[in-house]
């Protein structure tokens, strides 16, 4: 796998941090970012070990700990595919950053890097089900073991998903027979206030007019229809 290093040196360990703070909010991770100062000296490695400890091929890691040992600091970033053209943002940031210059002819390489081990997936953020190390939590233990309780319950086979189960329809879902009313003690809510029928049994008339018949055709004298046949 490649990635590309770039680097850039700066005056003191505050602008240096300023820098990669910057670089954090573009959308850089912080664990693709590093600073190295002259108190790294006293590290593990010294200033050239932590300076390749970062990725920077060894030829390079040489000069720039020439540098840091007058005092600058170091900025590293191992720009991968996060965040998107990080290459390029990277290069445009150090560009009004007032880097100082290294001397190399150039402050990007390219370099293999070894395959991600990823201990966590959330490498930027703490592990919430994992309580810190201190004086009284050494063993670092599942936090539902430190607690008392666990996190997964024992299956039970059940025969409802409610809870005690039961049908919520009555006693059955479909009936048998329809009753008549829905009113108890009458068959129409009609009869609650008005204990006359409904409809009458009358005979019906013929015509909605008092009388019947036609009554505009019978005061003129005109026929509702002509025995008249169509001419050709």
């Amino acid at each position: 796998m490649k990635t590309n290093v770039i680097c850039r040196l700066y005056k003191d360990d505050g602008s240096a941090i300023g820098m990669k703070e910057r670089l954090y909010r573009a959308g850089f991770p912080r664990y693709t970012l590093s600073v190295i100062s002259p108190a790294d000296a006293e590290r593990k490695g010294g200033i050239e070990g932590q300076i390749q400890d970062a990725l920077v091929p060894a030829e390079a890691a040489k000069a720039y700990a020439k540098q840091v040992a007058k005092g600058a600091s170091l900025v590293v970033v191992r720009a991968t595919y996060k965040p998107l053209n990080a290459v390029r943002i990277a290069t445009d940031a150090f560009e009004s950053s007032g880097a100082l210059p290294s001397g190399l002819e150039s402050d990007r390489f390219w370099v293999d890097t070894p395959p991600d081990p990823a201990p966590s997936i959330l490498k930027d953020h703490p592990r919430f089900l994992t309580l810190p190390p201190s004086a009284s939590n050494r063993d670092r233990r599942p936090l539902s073991e430190q607690l008392g309780f666990s996190l997964l319950s024992a299956p039970k086979r059940r025969d409802s998903v409610m809870r005690p189960p039961k049908l919520w329809f009555g006693d059955g879902i479909l009936r048998k027979a329809r009753t008549v009313s829905t009113l108890p003690d009458a068959p129409f809510m009609s009869q609650k206030f008005w204990p006359s029928p409904l409809l009458s049994r009358k005979e019906r008339a013929p015509s909605v007019i008092p009388g019947g018949g036609q009554p505009f055709s019978r005061l003129f004298g005109w026929p509702l229809l002509s025995d008249r046949k169509p001419s050709r």
